[in-house]
């Protein structure tokens, strides 16, 4: 499906994913080790926040958790919650942009959960934003696993280009 076509669909709330695939620069082979260590599908994942008429993701990356306009991501996969962000569940999110990004957690999360502190990566901060409003993404903290937690509770999964 076209941007054009999907971002009516997207809600706050949604769940992003992408599956990085690119080999060519330094940032491409830490994606992929990632990947490889976390043993996912998917390398990265964010929530969907649409306001002012502007669909942006909110996703922890190298350095920090940020908010970024979803139209200047790329390719990647909408998988609609149907459950409507709350105004507590923003309030997090919104509290946690400008932390920091743990690239370690992410390496580490195939093998336990992040630690608790300041630092972030993309499915610990996804899952926790989906958790405030009700919605469980699993036990784990990788991309491949919050998105196929996502998938057992009845999201679908939509590619968007």
């Amino acid at each position: 499906m076209k941007y054009a076509e999907a971002r009516g669909l997207i809600e706050s709330g949604d769940l992003i994913a992408f599956s990085h695939r690119g080999w060519g620069s330094w940032y491409d082979l830490k994606i992929q080790a990632v990947r490889a260590f976390t043993r996912s599908e998917f390398a990265h994942v964010g929530t969907a926040w649409v306001v002012g008429g502007r669909v942006f993701v909110i996703e922890a990356v190298m350095p920090k958790v940020r908010i970024y306009p979803l139209s200047k991501m790329g390719e990647f996969y909408l998988l609609p919650m149907g459950v409507q962000m709350s105004e507590t569940a923003l309030e997090f999110a919104l509290e946690k942009v400008g932390e920091g990004y743990s690239q370690r957690d992410a390496i580490c999360s195939f093998f336990r959960l992040p630690n608790k502190d300041d630092r972030w990566q993309c499915a610990e901060l996804a899952r926790d934003i989906a958790m405030i409003d009700g919605v469980t993404l699993g036990n784990s903290a990788t991309p491949t696993s919050v998105v196929h937690a996502a998938l057992k509770r009845g999201a679908s999964l939509i590619f968007v280009e």
